[in-house]
């Protein structure tokens, strides 16, 4: 039930661990997954938005 409010917020197809989903994945998946996309050169240059702002794609 939280996983599916959590992925309304989030688009599944911009995030591949998300896109390719397998019932085997641990949560530890997901968040190693996120953290290489976070940490990626492209992502690194991207400027932090405000503190509690809100947007949409």
């Amino acid at each position: 039930r939280t996983a599916r409010r959590w992925l309304q917020m989030v688009d599944p197809r911009a995030i591949s661990v998300l896109a390719k989903w397998q019932n085997s994945y641990s949560i530890k998946v997901v968040l190693q997954e996120l953290r290489c996309l976070m940490m990626s050169k492209e992502n690194m240059k991207l400027p932090q938005p405000p503190e509690g702002q809100c947007y949409s794609n």
